[in-house]
């Protein structure tokens, strides 16, 4: 028997034990989340958290986002006699920054920070500090039995990063422009059409300033667009390798730039700056994560009726939302009932109903029972809020390590 055979038998066994592993793995974890709600340990934590107080640290900036954590709150006092204060922040990153200054200090109890919303380059920064709650806690939570982390795996990914169960999906996300269609028919659906389009129509259009989260995955969609090999931007960022595979999206905003809103000179601060501009009509397109913004939007008056969403035509990025626990919180069982609460269908149908949020539901709808589904089925999307068959070409994010160098590489080039 040849050495190049032994190789490929050894590397098919090796496979199928993987998969076997995988199964099992999951298997377990199935059991241990459907028989946790009765469990002596999920008792142990109900009891435990009433009346702890909580400290919620997420994203303060959007008015609706803070109104849906404001009833959570209420009905997490109400249920369990929990007590959680939403702590508002502007900059998650500044959320891990207070963890790791704790933890170099020694604070490795009654942490200030017990809950953080958070995904992307921040949840990898404290994964790599080791600033996270213990491995596979998600799966300790009763209602973590709607999530199908079997045919999802995207539910244990963040932006690449396996997460080890060390944080819960809260929700979905996916970058979407709109644009009023009372001047604009047909909106630019790819980075070439977009280039053509900023040309064509000086000042029309913008971005918010990176490093701001929407303004960076701007140049991120970008990138991917534009790079001769998307699958480099799935593994670590390293300078003297990938600097040159950037060449593309520096040429493409080398042209745009004199021909943005104000020249280019000046970017709005966010995506709700973003919105302010295309509502007084000094901008064409707007953007933004939440696939029910313009929706939302239309329906506080804050953009008029005949705005309308779209994606790109092959796809914009996408990706999960988390809730995760610092390794220093003294909280953590109300953290771990507050999350059950927030990923319960109770609390999911609220969150994904366009008069509330309109952030899509983590919840496997082939989990639910049939009342539950009819309820999801039933919640009606607002008049400019896309299909799920229209959001179905989805970009995956890049490795996390590629957000550092798109930012230094932008403010360099063109930040003021």
């Amino acid at each position: 028997m040849t050495n190049s055979l032994l190789l490929k038998i050894n590397k098919r066994f090796t496979e199928k034990i993987s998969k076997i592993i995988l199964v099992c793995n999951f298997i377990f974890f199935s059991c241990v989340a459907h028989g946790a709600e009765n469990s002596n340990s999920w008792k142990d934590i109900l009891k435990k958290s009433v009346g702890q107080t909580l400290f919620f640290h997420a994203w303060g900036g959007d008015k609706n986002i803070n109104s849906y954590i404001k009833w959570a709150v209420k009905e997490v006092k109400r249920k369990y006699n929990i007590n959680v204060k939403h702590v508002k922040v502007s900059d998650t990153s500044n959320v891990v920054a207070r963890i790791l200054s704790e933890k170099n200090s020694a604070k490795n109890l009654n942490g200030a920070v017990d809950l953080v919303w958070i995904n992307g380059e921040n949840f990898a920064m404290m994964k790599n500090n080791s600033l996270l709650s213990s491995e596979n806690w998600i799966f300790e939570i009763p209602n973590s039995k709607y999530l199908d982390f079997e045919n999802n795996p995207s539910l244990l990914n963040d932006f690449g990063i396996k997460t080890k169960g060390m944080e819960m999906p809260w929700g979905l996300s996916q970058l979407t422009f709109y644009y009023d269609s009372k001047f604009i028919k047909v909106p630019p659906k790819s980075s070439i059409d977009l280039k053509k389009y900023i040309l064509n129509n000086k000042g029309r259009f913008t971005f918010p300033q990176p490093p701001d989260f929407v303004g960076t995955s701007f140049l991120k969609q970008i990138l991917i667009e534009v790079i001769s090999n998307k699958n480099l931007l799935q593994s670590e960022y390293q300078d003297r390798i990938h600097k040159v595979e950037l060449q593309p999206l520096w040429l493409w905003l080398d042209e745009v730039t004199p021909y943005l809103w104000r020249k280019g000179k000046s970017y709005p601060s966010n995506y709700l700056a973003l919105t302010e501009l295309v509502a007084e009509r000094e901008i064409d397109i707007g953007m933004a994560f939440n696939i029910s913004h313009a929706s939302n939007a239309i329906s506080e008056k804050r953009l008029p009726k005949t705005v309308r969403s779209y994606i790109h035509e092959r796809g914009t990025l996408a990706n999960i939302h988390f809730l995760t626990i610092p390794y220093n919180s003294s909280k953590k069982e109300a953290a771990k009932v507050f999350i059950n609460f927030l990923i319960s269908p109770y609390a999911q149908i609220r969150k994904q109903d366009n008069n509330f949020w309109g952030d899509p539901s983590v919840l496997s709808m082939d989990k639910l029972d049939i009342e539950w589904k009819n309820r999801f089925a039933e919640i009606s999307r607002g008049v400019a809020t896309l299909s799920n068959d229209d959001l179905k070409m989805k970009l995956q994010e890049p490795h996390p390590s590629w957000v550092k160098a798109l930012e230094e590489g932008w403010i360099k080039r063109y930040g003021s």
